[in-house]
């Protein structure tokens, strides 16, 4: 119960600025444990799977927005977009 009393003072005082941080601290340890997952993510790769998540739930929501407003005939385009954008997504793999 000491120990914790005395590290949660010393993180106030490291937060106010009067005690520089010890090497062996806690924080710079966590800290330190997302460098290596940083180090091997693909940014290129994490950049492509937001684009298309943010695009499909751009879809989504206009098409709902679009649908509360004019019904059916906004399903059946739906009905007409989303299979020739599969198409063209598609066409060029071999």
């Amino acid at each position: 119960m000491k120990e914790r009393v005395e590290r949660i003072q010393r993180e106030i005082d490291q937060e106010r600025g009067s005690k520089p941080e010890t090497s062996g601290g806690y924080k710079s340890r966590i800290a330190g444990s997302f460098q290596a997952a940083r180090r091997r993510s693909k940014p290129t790769q994490e950049k492509q799977s937001v684009l298309m998540r943010f695009g499909i739930i751009l879809f989504m929501v206009v098409f709902l927005i679009a649908f509360l407003q004019w019904g059916k005939p906004a399903l059946y385009g739906a009905f007409i977009f989303v299979p020739f954008y599969l198409y063209l997504k598609f066409k060029n793999r071999k």
